[in-house]
Parts: C-alpha cells; structure tokens; sequence
C-alpha cells in the first residue's frame, strides 16, 4: 500500500466549490464523490509555516519551532531578522517512514532547505534560498538530481520571485501558469522513480488569491487555466493509484476575500502600549499617504514602466523578500506591546508581542477592548477568536514570551503601518487573505464513498498516513487518525493489524 499526499497552498472550499460546480474541475469533483472531504482546521495562526510543518510532522508548533516566516527566538528590540528555511525540532514524516523502509519522495514542501537525507528523495520548497545563490549542493537529496532536474526542466524555479508574487513586476498570471507547468513536469518525472510515499505541494494558489480574489470569483480565463491545472495534476496522481493505494488532498489553510482593514499596531498606540520616536512616526504616515495614493490609482494595473519609475523614486519599494517584517523604530522605555511581523496582513490574524513588564491586567483590558470593536461599516465584530501563547501547543519550543494572537472575522484584515489617521479602512477590490479552515479529500483504499467528515486538524494527518500503513503512531504526536474517513472494515484492518516488532524493523532496514 502506497500513500499520496498532495498539497495545494492556500486551497479553499469557497474557489473550489463553485468551480467544481460548473464541470470546470472534472478530476477533483470524482475524488469529492468518491472519496471523503471535509474541512482541515489550521495552525493558530492559520499561516503558511506552521501549518506545513505540522502537517509533516504531526506537532504542534511548540513541538516544531515554526511560527511564522521569521524565527521569533531572533526576535530584538521588535526586529524580526532571522527567515525560517527549516523546522528546529521533530521528525517529519518522512523521516519516520524511511526509518522504516518506505521509499519517500518529498518535493517543493515549504521550509524543507537545506534538504535532508532520506530514503529515496527530497527536492526543496518554498522558503529555499534563489537558485543562483544555491552552494554545490543544490536543492535536492541526493545532491546529483539537481542537475536532473534543471536539465529536464529548463527554467525550473522553486517559487514567484517576491516582486512577481507581490504584484510589482510582470504579469503574476502568466507567471504562476509557467511555474505550475514546471511543477507539473517535476510530477511526471518523479512518477516514473520508486516510492511508498509521494508527497508534493503546488504553491500558485495562494500566490494568485492573494492578489487576483475577485477576478478569481469572477472566473477569468486565466484564474480557471490555473485551476484546471491543478486538476490536470490530481489527474497524474489518480492514473497512478493502485486499488490498494490511499489519495490525501490537503492545504494548509483557507482563503477569503477582504475589503475593510484595522489599524491595529496603529490602536496600541492610542491605547498607550507601543510608542514610537516622532520622526519615524511622521514617515510612517507619509509613507501611508503615498499607498493610499497609489492603490487609489489602481496601481496594479498600472504598467511596468510606470511602476519602475515609481520604484527609481523611492515611491514603491521593491520587495526583496517573500514576506516582511515591521522594522519599528520604537522607544523601548514606553513600550509593552508590539507586532514585529507582517505577515498577519496576509492572513487576518495579529500576533501581538508583550514585554514581561505588562501585568496580566492590562493584557486582560487590551483583549476586552479589541473584543469590544466593533466595525463601522459592516457592523461585525473586529476579533472572532484570542488566543493567548498556548494556543501553540507545549513542547520542547514554545514561546518563552507572551503572546496574543487575535484571529479578525469575515472581509476584514489587520495591518501594522502607523501614523493612519483613521483606524479603518476600505479597499476597492478584495485583498485575498488566509483563513483557518483549509482543503482535506481523501481517496482510495478503505475510504468511504461520499463521506463528509467533521473537521479534522493539520497535526492529524501523519498519524493517519501511519495508521493506513500499519506502521506505529508516535504517542507523542498531538494529531490523531482520522477515523471518521474510512470504513468499518477498513478500521478493523487498521485496528487488527500487527504492528512490527523490532526484529521486523531491523530485518527491513537490512534487506
């Protein structure tokens, strides 16, 4: 028996459902009548690091290391400066099964550079260094597939520059069909080698969601070109399963569309938490007016030329790095709490840092009144959910710092730019952002047919691939299987099954 695990970044019920509907998406509307789908819940917060991790993993982030983009142990004076290419701790799934035996093959999973050796394959994803500044080793394990891989796919690239990504240079369509093409090519070369395991993420969607969510919702012909790629790519993945084979389709959070924005690093301010030295206070409302102006223009339609002047002028920064960090010049005398990254603006979240000076009163006060907000426009709540530092879990590397996270409802996002004169705002068109309930199919052996199952959790996908393979479930795993998936019988396969005893696991590695 074989496992696949297929991994779409960003994939949401809300695109694919409507998509499916209209016959767009023959090859994902046979897995949702034939296999069992559901929701798969999130990381708090529901973004791109964490969630990957855990799904590879099984733990939760205090048990991996990964909270965000950057590496919040490097966290200084509310600097974030340190990017995470790698998790810190806790095998991975593919580390487990080649411990076993499996053959593995492990491609463009985010935050897996440098790679590592395993028993068959590993090509790095997202979060991996540009390839012209790779060293000797390349990208991949074994270090001699590299130039397999550049040799039969010219042009192949890891992921969007960030200017692409952003939507400052090109055309972020034609660029994320190239790249999937690519990505689709790597599939088909890797089919073709051994594996017991197959797992393969495909970034595109989140890229283009974050930035083209109407056009998407409006079905234009280049949004639906990506998605019935990505359906010509489940296609490989079925023409491939063997009756006794299982299928997982996975993302690692949702999407929705945003118009209305909240100033949040903005409301600390005001609340007399965060206080910053004046002449960078000016700047940062300046820099503000200079966006407003801009995006009023339609900027993103703008063409390139216009752009690259823009940039020559110090108007629009270049984006040089995937995602960014709050670089605050703040007065460290007066401040209790901070955000010292973006990414929460990507993701409708806030990861809100405190100094261990703050009493617990405060931090108590600051939660009650975020709560209280309410929008002005819309008349829903600014916050639908707070979670304080345990929502990461307990491990070997949960957070020595207290934290707040706040997760912000429907059509609305948190920014950190300060010196706004009005905490909220609007956009013209939708900003996609990230939401906590993701994409799980699953497909194949002992699957129920047309089953909906109740929201699973990223953490419980390895313990389910464990359990289909009748191979030992860590009981330090925070995830568990997903039982409600598969039949009776095949429960009871599962439940019965031997597991191997050392002697067997000894006799596998020495064969």
């Amino acid at each position: 028996m074989r496992v696949c695990l297929f991994g779409i970044d960003g994939l949401t019920f809300r695109i694919l459902e409507p998509y499916i509907a209209r016959g767009l998406l023959p090859n994902f509307q046979r897995v949702s009548q034939a296999g069992a789908h559901g929701i798969l819940q999130s990381t708090v917060p529901p973004i791109t690091p964490p969630a990957w991790m855990s799904i590879s993993t099984g733990l939760a982030p205090a048990s991996h290391g990964v909270y965000d983009f950057w590496d919040s142990t490097q966290e200084t004076r509310g600097a974030l400066t340190q990017p995470v290419t790698h998790r810190r701790g806790g095998e991975a799934i593919w580390n487990i099964l080649s411990k076993w035996g499996k053959q593995v093959i492990i491609a463009n999973v985010p935050l897996t550079y440098p790679p590592e050796p395993v028993n068959g394959i590993m090509i790095s994803g997202y979060m991996t260094p540009d390839l012209p500044s790779l060293p000797a080793a390349g990208f991949t394990y074994p270090a001699a597939l590299t130039r397999e891989v550049l040799d039969t796919i010219p042009g192949y690239h890891i992921d969007l520059s960030p200017a692409i990504g952003a939507g400052q240079i090109g055309d972020l369509f034609v660029e994320t069909l190239h790249m999937t093409r690519n990505r689709i090519a790597l599939q088909r070369l890797l089919l073709n080698k051994p594996w017991d395991f197959f797992y393969l993420v495909f970034t595109g969607a989140d890229r283009i969601q974050h930035l083209r969510w109407d056009e998407i919702m409006d079905f234009h012909p280049r949004a639906v070109a990506y998605y019935r790629l990505l359906d010509d790519a489940l296609r490989l993945f079925l023409e491939t399963l063997a009756p006794e084979d299982l299928l997982l389709i996975v993302s690692d959070h949702g999407f929705q569309g945003a118009h209305r924005q909240f100033y949040l690093q903005e409301f600390l301010c005001r609340q007399g938490l965060l206080a910053m030295n004046r002449t960078d206070r000016y700047r940062s409302a300046l820099q503000d007016r200079i966006r407003a102006t801009l995006w009023a223009l339609g900027l993103r339609t703008m063409p390139t030329r216009v752009r690259g002047r823009l940039r020559r002028l110090g108007l629009l920064p270049v984006a040089r790095q995937a995602h960014e960090v709050s670089r605050l010049d703040l007065d460290w005398e007066k401040t209790l709490a901070w955000i010292p990254s973006k990414s929460g603006a990507m993701a409708g979240y806030a990861d809100i840092f405190f100094d261990h000076t703050l009493p617990e009163e405060r931090i108590q006060a600051l939660i009650a009144a975020l709560q209280a907000i309410i929008d002005p426009e819309t008349g829903q709540p600014l916050v639908t959910a707070a979670y304080r530092e345990e929502a990461f879990g307990a491990g070997a590397f949960a957070p020595r710092q207290r934290h707040l996270i706040i997760l912000t409802g429907e059509d609305t996002t948190l920014l950190t730019d300060l010196g706004v004169k009005n905490l909220w705002g609007t956009w013209q068109r939708a900003s996609g952002i990230h939401h906590p309930d993701g994409v799980l199919y699953l497909y194949g052996a002992g699957v129920q047919r047309g089953a909906a199952i109740s929201p699973a959790h990223v953490c419980d996908i390895v313990p389910t691939i464990l359990s289909f393979m009748q191979l030992p479930v860590p009981s330090h795993l925070d995830g568990t299987f997903i039982a409600a998936a598969f039949t009776s019988d095949a429960l009871s396969v599962s439940k019965n099954a031997r597991a191997p005893t050392v002697s067997q696991r000894l006799n596998t590695l020495l064969s």
